[in-house]
């Protein structure tokens, strides 16, 4: 699996080879582009519901960059175990403040 990929919804349930099918995180940008949309809309408030859904290659949880090796397991390659929930506090503390959410990823991994 290319490292830049992530598992998309089913390669394990459905027993597929291991990247069968991928979708890129882009390390934390595609969520953060969903965090600059809403804002530009006008959004005041959001509701994240991708906690927990590691099979679905979608989870913002800490996860290590050093699973078990039995299995197939995707990473959230060579970012920090907490990057995608520190996206997510940044997003909430721009929200809360009613600051503009800028394209770019204002936070360093």
């Amino acid at each position: 699996m290319h490292p830049s990929q992530n598992a998309r919804p089913w390669d394990n349930l459905q027993k597929l080879s291991p990247g069968a099918s991928l979708i890129p995180r882009r390390g934390g940008q595609f969520l953060w582009e969903q965090f600059h949309t809403l804002s530009k809309l006008g959004a005041h408030s959001l509701c994240v519901t991708m906690f927990d859904e590691v099979d679905e290659g979608t989870a913002i949880f800490k996860v290590s960059n050093t699973p078990p090796t039995q299995g197939h397991f995707v990473t959230y390659d060579a970012m920090p175990s907490d990057w995608y929930l520190r996206l997510v506090g940044e997003g909430t503390k721009m929200l809360r403040d009613k600051r503009a959410i800028p394209a770019a990823i204002p936070i360093q991994p």
